[in-house]
């Protein structure tokens, strides 16, 4: 289902201008298409959101561009963990116990930083 400009306005309680400032600021992505804007549920939600923090809440507009760019952040690294977690679930048996024994017990010390920063890397798969 697509929502239109005014039926997105209804729904979160707000007036089109504001609406607009979102859209400008690259908070709401309004996809187009034969010069119909339409909305989706999701974007309602979104929309919900930013009316909170923006009105009740009273964080300013720097406030809610970070808080939307970290929630976008997470949405992002749960699909990547989801893929990650699928990819390890289709290895043989023996091969998923050893991911996800180090999954549990991660290397500690220098180590493991060496390797995050270039150094010596640890055995991989």
């Amino acid at each position: 289902m697509t929502i239109d400009h005014a039926e997105m306005c209804r729904r979160v309680s707000v007036g089109r201008p504001s609406l607009q400032r979102w859209i400008e600021a690259g908070w709401i992505h309004a996809p187009s298409g034969d010069g119909f804007v339409a909305f989706s549920e999701m974007d309602v939600a979104r929309a919900h959101l930013i009316r909170d923090l923006a009105g009740p809440m009273g964080v300013n507009p720097e406030g809610v561009a970070v808080i939307l760019d970290l929630i976008d952040q997470i949405h992002g690294l749960r699909h990547a963990l989801r893929g990650l977690s699928m990819a390890v679930g289709a290895q043989d048996p023996e091969v998923r116990r050893r991911i996800w024994s180090d999954a549990a017990h991660p290397p500690s010390g220098p180590s493991r930083a060496a390797g995050a920063l270039g150094g010596r890397p640890r055995a991989v798969l």
